[in-house]
């Protein structure tokens, strides 16, 4: 395995322990509302798919493309998640998100993969890209996750999420 390929954290060193977590959380209310599916095919990549599009995603300035607000939740979901996966011990949220949107993002399935850039002691930092229906990046996004030591809960929900 090369550095490029790092896994996000020991906890979920494997393809088989990050499927294991997308099956939970594919299942959670907030997933299911956004539409939402994270698939893993790298142990350093987060992708989140949107398949197939609905029409309350659309509406991107009149036209069929996706709602800007639809793509800034793909990118706090790719991006957040990345902060997670890298400090599982932690609780983390994300505290700021650059997004730059290239061209209208069209298509019945879209995606957005997002990636480690540093991981320090408070700060992990992120960079996702979303993907069209043809594949192409339209939107590119830096992000920020601030990362807080202590307990994160017992809350049933959240612990299944947490794989607890």
């Amino acid at each position: 395995m090369s550095d490029l390929e790092k896994p996000f954290s020991d906890s979920f060193a494997s393809l088989a322990a990050l499927r294991t977590l997308a099956e939970t959380w594919n299942v959670s209310p907030p997933m299911r509302q956004l539409g939402a599916r994270l698939e893993f095919n790298r142990v350093d990549r987060v992708r989140a798919v949107l398949d197939p599009v609905q029409p309350f995603h659309r509406g991107g300035m009149g036209t069929e493309a996706v709602n800007g607000a639809v793509l800034a939740g793909l990118f706090d979901l790719a991006i957040g998640t990345v902060g997670w996966l890298t400090r599982p011990e932690t609780r983390s949220a994300t505290v700021s998100l650059s997004m730059m949107f290239f061209k209208p993002t069209l298509g019945n399935r879209i995606s957005v993969e997002g990636r480690l850039l540093r991981s320090g002691m408070n700060l992990i930092f992120a960079a996702a890209e979303i993907f069209d229906g043809n594949g192409e990046v339209t939107a590119r996004c830096d992000g920020t996750c601030a990362v807080a030591q202590g307990r994160t809960g017992t809350d049933d929900f959240y612990s299944k999420m947490r794989g607890l």
